[in-house]
């Protein structure tokens, strides 16, 4: 049997207006992927923040349950939400193609410290490390990254010699080995992994004496069609700004407050500096409204200026 040209129309204009409904409807629950092992602090900040914006942005409707469904790398994750069956929102590092696959949120989850890296090394390769002052010295030193993570493209781009590890725990394990030489971590994330692996690790400590920055965000990112769901976040994360509540949350967090006020006296007395061109030219990075400036923090002895 052939249906006609109307008919077929009819039928196609209803099956978009479902799907468009589908996506405009308030979910009961936003499916999150569950946390790789020994990072449960880093869930707990990102889905913790999750929340308070859904709360604060919810304008009378419902809040959605968080639902933890399986773990996967950041890689995989562009993938899911673009399906839209297996997670439906997720945090991670931005860069101009998942600025173009999916929708971004874009306020930086951590006001951009996850940008100033400090190394994990092994303790007996201090000294060595002391010897390095600017970003040229650092360069022929291996550094380790995770499979898919932004910051891979973003130190080769600037000559930095880099090997990816698909799992955080293996990142740790090739320090120790010396298959690399140095694992750079956020501003916040390595003292308290540290600590959480100190009898399994004994061989490492944080290096005080330099941090690599360049500008980066982590983001919420939704499907690129769920504009209800990016405003929704986005004016919760707004407001949550707004009302002071955003900074103080980073503050009282166990993921970040031991690093606050940042303008503590901190022993770095080298910062390199270098650029990003994996972020969009759009990206404001230089707003305080959103994101820490270097004056920020305690004064260091700076190779460049940010960029």
């Amino acid at each position: 049997m052939r249906l006609g040209a109307g008919v077929l129309l009819c039928l196609l204009v209803a099956l978009l207006g479902e799907a468009g409904a589908a996506v405009d409807k308030v979910p009961t629950a936003l499916k999150i992927p569950k946390p790789q092992p020994d990072s449960q602090a880093a869930q707990s900040y990102y889905l913790q923040l999750l929340r308070l914006a859904l709360e604060k942005g919810a304008a009378g409707r419902p809040v959605p349950a968080l639902q933890e469904t399986v773990m996967m790398e950041q890689g995989r994750a562009t993938y899911e939400l673009n399906r839209g069956t297996m997670i439906d929102v997720y945090w991670m590092g931005t860069n101009i193609e998942r600025e173009q696959k999916l929708r971004a949120i874009r306020i930086p989850l951590d006001r951009g410290l996850i940008g100033y890296r400090r190394f994990i090394i092994r303790a007996d390769r201090q000294a060595e490390f002391n010897a390095i002052s600017t970003g040229d010295g650092l360069k022929p030193y291996l550094a380790c990254q995770g499979l898919d993570w932004p910051d891979v493209d973003i130190m080769r781009a600037a000559a930095f010699r880099v090997t990816e590890v698909a799992v955080l725990e293996g990142l740790y394990q090739q320090v120790v080995a010396k298959r690399c030489d140095y694992f750079p971590r956020g501003y916040y994330e390595a003292t308290s992994e540290l600590a959480q692996r100190a009898a399994t690790y004994p061989e490492l400590v944080e290096y005080q004496s330099m941090v690599l920055h360049y500008p980066f965000a982590i983001y919420f990112f939704v499907r690129r069609d769920n504009e209800m769901l990016a405003q929704w976040i986005e004016q919760g994360l707004e407001r949550l700004i707004d009302e002071g509540e955003f900074l103080a949350y980073m503050e009282k967090h166990p993921l970040t407050r031991h690093v606050f006020p940042l303008n503590k006296t901190i022993t770095h007395i080298h910062t390199v500096h270098i650029s990003n061109p994996f972020l969009p030219v759009d990206t404001d990075f230089s707003n305080p409204r959103y994101w820490f400036q270097p004056a920020d923090f305690s004064p260091a002895v700076d190779e460049s200026a940010p960029r």
